[in-house]
């Protein structure tokens, strides 16, 4: 019998829900080996659309964390602010999207397997995210401007 889920069984994970994480716990809070078992599959669904495409009509939904916590997690990277604002393309939000949707299903296939990495999935995800944004600074002198 294949593994199954019933979506709608697992509730909702937003930006309230990741900003109350992050109040209680820290910005490691949000990282995917810290994320209790709901909202990492949450999250791990909600990569999967963005990366897709689905539901992309434009409009921002406050229901889901993936998004936020991308940027977030970038921010803690190193990506460049001007004021309110994060200055990365679209190519690096992409290939950070990438980062955290793989880092998000492994955590969620070790927990599965009871298994650990040799270095914690978070550690490495911002050690990948750190290197994507240094790569893309290198670079910014192309038409990287979105």
């Amino acid at each position: 019998m294949m593994l199954r889920l019933e979506k709608a069984t697992l509730g909702k994970f937003g930006a309230q829900d990741m900003m109350s994480l992050i109040t209680s716990g820290g910005w490691e809070s949000i990282l995917p080996d810290a994320l209790d078992d709901n909202h990492l599959l949450l999250v791990s669904d909600q990569f999967r659309d963005l990366l897709s495409g689905v539901g992309c009509n434009g409009d921002h939904d406050p229901a889901r964390a993936a998004l936020p916590i991308t940027l977030l997690l970038l921010s803690k990277a190193g990506a460049k602010r001007s004021g309110d604002s994060l200055e990365i393309c679209l190519e690096t939000l992409q290939e950070a999207l990438c980062l955290l949707s793989t880092a998000v299903d492994r955590e969620i296939v070790n927990r599965m397997l009871q298994r650990k990495d040799a270095t914690p999935i978070g550690t490495g995800l911002i050690q990948g995210l750190q290197m994507l944004v240094q790569h893309a600074e290198a670079h910014a002198d192309s038409e990287c401007h979105a």
